[in-house]
């Protein structure tokens, strides 16, 4: 026979799972969106063919304004993400008295990751067009650059940006003293007062 205590602690464990494969859902749905987001207003070079799909870019504003757009998309996205995650832990904890920062900081940075990822891969897919053209060039052409990322490290841009967001808030938080479900610290009772040296209680 399960106590009332058992059942609690397994439902409070239930509602973290459910919100953290919400929570990466979302990001990951998001990330799949902002990937044709980033192919539509990225700008796209003009490069000279080489031959066999390779390019001379050049050091044009263009070259780099395709990662400079996803930069900017992914940061914004992050700053979203981080805002929303955290205030949606803040308000399940106000009501569940359950803390969910940690389980939600560590959902919300994969999913962030994954919702970059997808928004890398997406937007280079519908530019796929593009590359059979760089493809069928003769060396010489110059042609319209296909969408790329060559620093792949600016995939990590939409997950600091997001832990960066959601730990200001919490340090906010912390100054204030007003973060819900979070224990409050034991206080020792106060020793009830004895006698004086006359035997007298005050």
């Amino acid at each position: 026979m399960k106590t009332e205590g058992g059942r609690s602690g397994a439902s409070g464990v239930g509602r973290g799972l459910a919100v953290a494969v919400a929570v990466f859902g979302a990001l990951a749905l998001l990330g799949a969106l902002l990937g044709p987001l980033w192919w539509w207003l990225a700008p796209r070079p003009e490069v000279t063919a080489l031959g066999d799909g390779e390019v001379f870019t050049g050091a044009t504003e263009e070259v780099f304004a395709g990662e400079g757009y996803f930069v900017l998309i992914t940061a914004l996205a992050g700053i979203v993400t981080g805002y929303a995650c955290y205030m949606i832990q803040f308000g399940l904890a106000e009501r569940r008295e359950q803390d969910l920062r940690l389980p939600l900081l560590l959902v919300g940075f994969l999913g962030a990751v994954a919702g970059s990822a997808l928004a890398w891969r997406i937007g280079i897919a519908l530019d796929a067009p593009a590359r059979e053209v760089l493809l069928a060039a003769e060396p010489g052409d110059t042609v319209t650059g296909a969408l790329q990322l060559q620093a792949l490290a600016f995939l990590i841009v939409w997950p600091f940006v997001h832990v960066l967001q959601y730990g200001l808030l919490d340090g906010i938080s912390l100054l204030r003293s007003d973060q819900p479900g979070v224990a409050e610290p034991l206080r020792e009772p106060e020793p009830e007062p004895g006698p004086d040296r006359e035997g007298r209680i005050p």
